[in-house]
């Protein structure tokens, strides 16, 4: 082979490259925002997100060739409808609606890119609380209404959501599948319900959106420690739905949490992408507007309600960190008695865990680890890498530096985020180089 056709090879793999990563990143960006608005036009989110699957596949065939265009969206959105007629026309068994749709797309042609850019011009918390609603509709069950949003908006892969729920990644993918063919069944509407059927879904969409935040604000797979796009989608929908619904305190109290922990997102990576933990971040840079506005939601949450639920009593525990100027100023005695409270309304491994860990700081590591490890054996924890590290963590306070490297070795082998695991083995590697300090 030539030096030039070498060259030329070289150079072509490279612009493939770069073309794909520009795939996947408008995606992790736009899929969402496409599917909602899919299924606004075809009442049916299995189909609409089998659409945006073949607009992803069609851009990933033609953006190395065409370049990628000047609004990756309206073209992925312009492809995607351009498929679901094609669907249309192939099926004429298909529903009266889905005739009615292919004519009247097929009859105005020209009209596609001006139709297109209204549609994606139009506000996208609508579309996409919308099909969040519509997905957390009581004829789902409740553990595959969250799975599913997750899914669909939120980007996460079956394995991801099955690690959030700390369930089987096949179990997670079978109530995704049942949840999109019930909702195509039952002939769910896309509109958002009523006050008297809110109260049925407010809990799941709650939850969904929650969840979303999580997985941005710590990524559970990736090379990225955080996906900061996901946190501002959440936090935005989050307030939509506030703005719905003034007098309910929980979701006045889910703002309020998610204001609070995005306040700290500039502080949680360092110059290179690499985690930096709580205890050591500059508090400098946490964001003093997204502070104020968390505890202002999180004082009108209060007081709507006496009985202070989940998310309200999240909030308050961001809020004494937020209110901390410095580390050591953390009230941890009043954060463990929260996460007491929380573990009365919202009990969980996870939230004891959490429990564990504020119950060390506020009255020591041996502390700390006697809950701990009351939850080895918890089945729920078994492939929760969390548990090793907090594990690790409190024996390293207490000098058992040969344990605790251990702990923390289990932990980096267990997680499935690549920044998270180099955090982990460092603090393996700090055990190499000398004795526990």
């Amino acid at each position: 082979m030539s030096t030039t056709t070498a060259t030329e090879d070289s150079g072509s793999a490279r612009k493939l490259r770069e073309t794909h990563r520009a795939v996947n990143a408008v995606w992790r960006i736009e899929s969402a925002r496409l599917i909602a608005g899919l299924t606004r036009l075809v009442r049916d989110v299995g189909l609409a997100e089998d659409l945006a699957q073949d607009a992803l596949v069609a851009a990933l065939e033609q953006w190395p060739e065409s370049g990628v265009p000047d609004n990756p969206g309206a073209w992925l959105m312009t492809t995607a409808k351009h498929r679901g007629i094609d669907r249309i026309r192939q099926n004429e068994r298909r529903a009266r609606r889905h005739e009615e749709m292919a004519r009247d797309l097929s009859s105005r042609p020209s009209a596609y890119t001006s139709e297109l850019e209204l549609d994606l011009d139009e506000p996208i918390e609508d579309d996409l609380l919308r099909l969040i609603f519509m997905c957390c509709h009581p004829v789902v069950g409740p553990e595959a209404r969250v799975a599913l949003v997750l899914r669909v908006l939120g980007g996460l892969t079956t394995e991801e959501i099955a690690r959030a729920y700390l369930v089987a990644t096949p179990t997670i993918a079978q109530r995704i599948v049942r949840a999109k063919r019930t909702l195509t069944e039952q002939k769910v509407s896309f509109d958002l319900p009523g006050r008297e059927e809110l109260a049925d879904r407010l809990a799941s969409v709650l939850e969904a959106i929650y969840l979303i935040f999580n997985e941005g604000y710590a990524a559970t797979a990736g090379a990225d420690w955080t996906r900061p796009a996901l946190c501002e989608e959440a936090l935005r929908l989050g307030r939509v739905l506030a703005e719905l619904t003034p007098r309910e305190a929980e979701v006045h109290g889910l703002v309020a949490l998610m204001e609070l922990q995005a306040s700290r997102l500039r502080a949680r990576s360092g110059p290179g992408g690499e985690p930096i933990l709580l205890l050591d971040q500059n508090r400098a840079r946490w964001d003093q507007l997204l502070i104020r506005r968390g505890l202002v939601a999180l004082d009108r949450a209060e007081a709507l309600s006496e009985n202070a639920g989940p998310y309200t009593l999240q909030a308050a525990i961001a809020a004494c960190h937020a209110r901390a100027r410095r580390p050591d100023d953390t009230d941890w005695p009043r954060i463990a008695a929260l996460y007491y409270g929380l573990t009365q309304v919202a009990s969980s491994p996870v939230v004891e865990l959490n429990r564990a860990v504020a119950i060390g700081m506020a009255y020591g590591p041996a502390a700390g680890l006697a809950l701990v490890d009351q939850l080895v054996e918890e089945p729920a924890l078994r492939d929760y890498h969390l548990l090793p590290s907090v594990r690790g963590d409190l024996l390293a306070k207490l000098g058992r530096g040969d344990e605790a490297r251990a702990e923390f070795a289990r932990a980096a082998a267990m997680t499935r985020n690549e920044r998270e695991r180099a955090l982990l083995l460092a603090r393996v590697d700090g055990f190499d180089r000398g004795p526990t300090g």
